[in-house]
């Protein structure tokens, strides 16, 4: 029987407990160090218990092939080409940890690859988020189960079956998890959301919450009065910049 809480860092998340916010700032500080500290700052001031970005390891992720951009698949050379000017280093990473220390806020990262769980653990996170895309990564959910650390996974882009099949790992793993309802659509339609979904993961594992793409904050406030431990919201510091 899993428990109806988890810890993340000093901070109690699961039934009875305050809403845990996420404010996702994945890469939409467009590469810059300044920004992603101003982002910070914005939400360390509207009181998130949490920011999140992203680290991924290129000729880790792809392969060789689709790197030396070369075919004629342009959608993934635009996408390789906005990855390597916005991912930061891992000097900055670390000083965006340092700096949430300071400010009292907790630094979550998505790895998405091995080399970036070694990395991060260096750093001493408290815990790690999982994208949608790789619920089904099972090497990946291995590793970071190893770490002891809590879980929060998206599952966006899976269907029953494949959720089904990755919490029995993890709970195979005794890992310590919370599962997100999730649209992998942006911005989220709203006949897309099917909140009810929030019931169905509950069948998989009690613990639930919901990461939301969609505009307003209507749709995150109704997912927590069905259940929702956890909200995870991406924002920006302005809808202009090109990330």
């Amino acid at each position: 029987m899993q428990k109806n809480t988890l810890q993340i860092g000093n901070v109690i998340v699961g039934k009875g407990q305050k809403t845990f916010i996420i404010a996702e700032i994945g890469n939409n500080h467009n590469g810059e160090i300044n920004n992603a500290i101003e982002m910070i700052d914005l939400a360390v001031s509207m009181g998130v218990d949490c920011v999140k970005f992203q680290m991924r390891h290129l000729d880790q992720v792809y392969r060789k092939r689709s790197l030396k951009r070369d075919g004629d698949d342009l959608g993934t050379e635009y996408l390789l080409d906005l990855l390597d000017r916005f991912e930061l280093s891992l000097k900055e990473h670390r000083q965006l940890w340092e700096y949430c220390q300071q400010k009292g806020v907790l630094y979550l990262c998505t790895p998405w690859d091995e080399k970036s769980i070694d990395i991060l653990e260096g750093f001493g996170v408290f815990g790690y988020k999982v994208a949608s895309a790789d619920l089904t990564n099972l090497p990946l959910l291995k590793k970071l189960s190893q770490t002891g650390k809590p879980l929060i996974l998206s599952t966006g882009m899976s269907n029953d079956e494949e959720i089904h099949k990755t919490t029995t790992f993890l709970n195979l793993q005794q890992a310590q998890f919370v599962l997100l309802h999730c649209n992998s659509t942006y911005p989220a339609p709203f006949h897309d959301i099917n909140l009810n979904y929030l019931q169905k993961l509950k069948e998989y594992h009690p613990l639930v919450g919901y990461s939301g793409h969609e505009r307003g904050l209507a749709v995150s406030l109704a997912a927590v009065a069905l259940g929702a431990i956890i909200i995870e919201r991406h924002f920006t510091l302005n809808r202009e910049m090109e990330g």
